[in-house]
């Protein structure tokens, strides 16, 4: 079981909440969260050094540095955001905490949650990794996001089982 207690905020739980799961993104969340600034950024450096190639006057160390820079700060970024990103699963509701000072939270009783999803674009499935997404209504937007999980198979079915079972809790005769 992926229980961290630690990673939990002192007052992010209810006198009658008990924690299933408590985990970090993984560390693919850095390179994934990072990776449209980088790939911008090899694109922008690669087009100056073909134009560099024909002779026009391109500052082509400017541009690579630049490119570097940017991509640099959007992976110190991302640390920042990884740092301050928690996922918790209770035996009420599904959490996500994001943020290092003033911390927002994101989340849904189990209850409400109808489709619980395992999304994994390209570059999360080349690293291993998934998104879980809790819908509580067919069409709606998600009303909470776990990026860049990782272990997303054992993740997905924690969650499904814990909705099942707030469910099944909820139908209950006599509550």
């Amino acid at each position: 079981m992926h229980v961290a207690a630690y990673l939990v905020p002192a007052n992010l739980l209810g006198a009658d909440e008990i924690i299933i799961l408590a985990i970090k993104p993984s560390n693919w969340f850095v390179l994934l969260a990072s990776l449209p600034v980088a790939a911008s950024g090899a694109v922008v450096a690669a087009v100056a050094f073909v134009v560099n190639l024909h002779h026009a006057p391109t500052p082509l160390r400017m541009i690579a540095y630049a490119c570097a820079a940017a991509a640099l700060l959007r992976m110190v970024a991302a640390c920042w955001q990884w740092l301050g990103r928690t996922y918790v699963l209770t035996n009420l509701r599904i959490v996500c905490v994001r943020g290092l000072i003033g911390p927002a939270v994101t989340d849904v009783p189990l209850t409400r949650v109808r489709h619980v999803d395992l999304l994994a674009p390209l570059p999360e499935r080349i690293v291993g990794v998934g998104t879980i997404a809790c819908r509580t209504g067919g069409d709606d937007p998600p009303a909470v996001v776990w990026h860049a999980v990782g272990n997303p198979d054992e993740i997905h079915r924690i969650v499904h089982d814990a909705v099942g079972r707030a469910h099944r809790r909820n139908d209950m005769p006599g509550d």
